[in-house]
């Protein structure tokens, strides 16, 4: 890896038209928090049908900072999860985050950031960016609340941790080279009863134990934030009280949504909104 790239940060989403804006605003921090002015920033959406007005509007929002890199938008053969498990909080779009590392297979790029659409930068990232994956498939922060998950779906594993699959460092090149895609599939299709929290699941199903524990405050969910989940490891509740002191991503989990007029009282709404106004969807 050259210089160059060592200094190129490749974060990918998944949304349809309703999420750009929120996407926007999640971009937006990230550029906006970075320290490093030496980092480029190369942004991908899986996309969803996402109207063509809406894409151009986030490419301006983009192309405001000055270490904005790029804006690619990938397509994905949307028949393959025509028979997933969904709900209303989480439709089959969620599963695109599955095949994303085999849209990177022609792509010289080693790694990508996943991230939802209902997250915000508080702080520079690039460290997140430089955590050392080893010979992990990924990197990810344990989901608050789930600690026996795998347990209840039979799922036999050294640790018993669980991640949320809303924030991933994937290491591409490891992922193709253990088929993980396929997996996770034939996992799906083998195992529908077990997935009651969809793609999730399969995910963890496929890769426990392989994956690098990152500290909460990357994936600082609202179940921490507010106070309503306690960590059953001493050490790890003494995490959530650093999450809640310092967080540097907030992710707004559950079907609360700063977005939502009629939420009141959002966890760190009001940041999400500070974003919100600085991209040209607000203008």
């Amino acid at each position: 890896m050259n210089k160059q790239e060592e200094k190129k940060m490749h974060l990918v989403a998944s949304c349809n038209t309703q999420f750009v804006p929120h996407l926007a605003a999640l971009w937006v921090s990230i550029l906006d928090n970075c320290e490093d002015r030496e980092y480029t920033f190369d942004f991908y959406i899986v996309d969803d049908s996402i109207e063509d007005d809406c894409k151009e509007t986030l490419r301006e929002t983009l192309e405001n900072f000055e270490n904005f890199g790029s804006l690619t938008f990938l397509t994905i053969d949307k028949a393959i999860f025509k028979n997933v498990v969904t709900s209303d909080r989480i439709p089959a779009t969620a599963y695109f985050r599955i095949e994303i590392p085999e849209l990177f297979r022609d792509k010289n790029v080693e790694k990508v950031l996943y991230m939802d659409c209902d997250m915000i930068a508080l702080t520079d990232i690039t460290k997140l960016w430089e955590t050392d994956l080893q010979d992990h498939i990924l990197a990810a922060v344990e989901d608050a609340g789930f600690h026996q998950r795998l347990e209840k779906m039979g799922i036999k594993t050294k640790s018993n941790r669980y991640f949320n699959s809303g924030l991933m460092l994937i290491n591409v090149k490891k992922w193709l080279e253990e088929n993980v895609t396929e997996r996770v599939f034939q996992f799906i299709e083998e195992n529908p009863e077990k997935l009651r929290f969809h793609d999730q699941d399969a995910l963890n199903a496929i890769l426990h134990d392989c994956w690098v524990p990152l500290h909460s405050r990357w994936n600082a969910q609202s179940y921490i934030l507010k106070r309503e989940i306690v960590n059953p490891r001493k050490k790890g509740e003494e995490e959530y009280e650093e999450t809640r002191q310092q967080p540097a991503i907030i992710h707004f989990t559950g079907h609360i949504k700063p977005w939502n007029k009629k939420k009141k009282n959002v966890t760190a709404g009001k940041l999400y909104i500070k974003y919100s106004r600085m991209t040209e969807f607000e203008k």
